[in-house]
């Protein structure tokens, strides 16, 4: 995706560049190094997440703040203590499918 495209994305969407990083999980830095054609999304991950934001745009209001703080701040993981509020509360018929997309966004630990 060119950077021109890459901000034409942004603004049709209607995201400030510190929220469309939040979204994608990146830096407002980087984020406007990837509008301004001095970097570009590495790895499938990144470039999945860039290519897929218009639909976590439509997952994830505006309106909320992304976990772990103010938007364009990369969000905390999360515990285990923290995901036991959420134990036995999911309603849908879509599990087996966000699994696969939550094991697939996980990232390989590099040592």
């Amino acid at each position: 995706m060119s950077p021109r495209s890459l901000k034409q994305l942004r603004l049709r969407l209607k995201l400030t560049q510190a929220a469309a990083a939040a979204l994608v999980r990146v830096s407002p830095n980087t984020w406007a190094r990837w509008e301004r054609g001095e970097a570009k999304p590495r790895g499938a991950l990144q470039r999945e997440a860039v290519t897929n934001l218009p639909l976590v745009a439509r997952r994830n209001p505006r309106s909320q703040v992304p976990p772990g703080g103010q938007a364009g701040q990369r969000p905390r993981l999360s515990s285990a203590r923290s995901l036991l509020k959420y134990a036995g509360t999911w309603v849908g018929d879509d599990l087996e499918e966000r699994l696969r997309e939550a094991y697939a966004w996980r990232g390989q630990a590099e040592f």
